[in-house]
């Protein structure tokens, strides 16, 4: 096996995940959050049913049981379509590297739901990284540098709802998910059901309400189709199988939080490539909030 092959998995898909966030946050701003959402979903099935063909030797999966579908439906409900519209909604209306950092409470809230849901009893090194990651995340958004331009009052507050909302909706999506796993059924056929399941409701949804053609004229426009399957294959695709490829090879604690890692590269790419003014109180916070989920994940 080649040296340190889990971990460079590891920290290419969050490379990936955060060049996904940021291209998916540019071209909401042109055609709108759900609009994106919806060719996003489009695009990743395609993506994930050429991976799946590649993988498994089919395009789809071919056996599953109604317990473990009724499952993935529902991590799909609430994750794919109710946390990702919110998440997609943040990064319009926060950008890429804040909305990243809000999605980086999901350990934190997973390791307390835990302990509410199922007794499990927290370390000390637990409760320390739960106190340093949200101590961090509270340290940025509290802060008035680095901001979005025009985004004050009220309506920051709203983006930063939205992004606890995504990060909810993605720990319900992994509790719902973790069900319909159980037995080792194929993670990559489950991000497929998943995507379809989401397909289905978001453009149902498009179509009952009348905006299906708006919505197709505008992820087929020049400057956003190309950008939007770039960003489908890179994240819901690319990032997701990465991840798999990680954990399979690496220790998942060290796996995982390799994979914690976009608020910290987009931090980087914000103030180095952009030259964008991010504040010390940023990096300090967002280094607080990757040093508390390590801890949770190091335990």
């Amino acid at each position: 096996m080649i040296p340190f092959f889990g971990e460079a998995a590891a920290f290419t898909a969050a490379f990936a995940w955060a060049m996904s966030s940021m291209i998916f946050s540019n071209i909401g701003g042109k055609v709108g959050a759900q609009t994106v959402n919806r060719g996003r979903l489009a695009c990743s099935i395609t993506c994930l049913t050429i991976l799946h063909w590649v993988i498994e030797g089919q395009p789809w999966p071919s056996s599953v049981t109604w317990e473990q579908f009724g499952w993935l439906s529902l991590s799909s409900v609430l994750g794919l379509v109710i946390g990702d519209a919110m998440l997609f909604q943040a990064f319009v209306m926060l950008g890429a590297r804040l909305s990243m950092l809000l999605m980086s409470t999901v350990p934190i809230m997973g390791t307390v739901l835990a302990w509410f849901l199922f007794d499990e009893v927290l370390s000390l090194q637990e409760m320390s990284g739960i106190a340093l990651g949200v101590g961090g995340i509270l340290l940025v958004i509290l802060m008035k540098k680095g901001r979005p331009v025009g985004l004050e009052g009220r309506n920051y507050v709203i983006g930063i709802l939205f992004g606890l909302g995504g990060a909810i909706g993605q720990v319900a999506n992994l509790i719902t998910a973790k069900y319909a796993l159980i037995g080792g059924y194929s993670a990559l056929s489950a991000t497929w059901i998943r995507t379809l399941v989401a397909v289905v409701v978001m453009w149902g949804i498009a179509i009952a309400m009348g905006r299906a053609r708006r919505t197709i004229v505008a992820c087929t426009a020049r400057d956003v189709g190309k950008w939007l399957m770039l960003g489908a294959f890179i994240g819901p695709a690319l990032g997701v199988w990465l991840s798999m490829v990680a954990v399979q090879n690496a220790n998942v604690g060290i796996a995982s939080t390799l994979m914690a890692l976009p608020p910290v590269l987009l931090i980087v790419y914000e103030g180095l490539v952009l030259r964008r003014p991010v504040g010390l109180q940023a990096v300090i916070g967002t280094a607080m909030a990757f040093g508390g989920v390590a801890l949770l994940f190091l335990t």
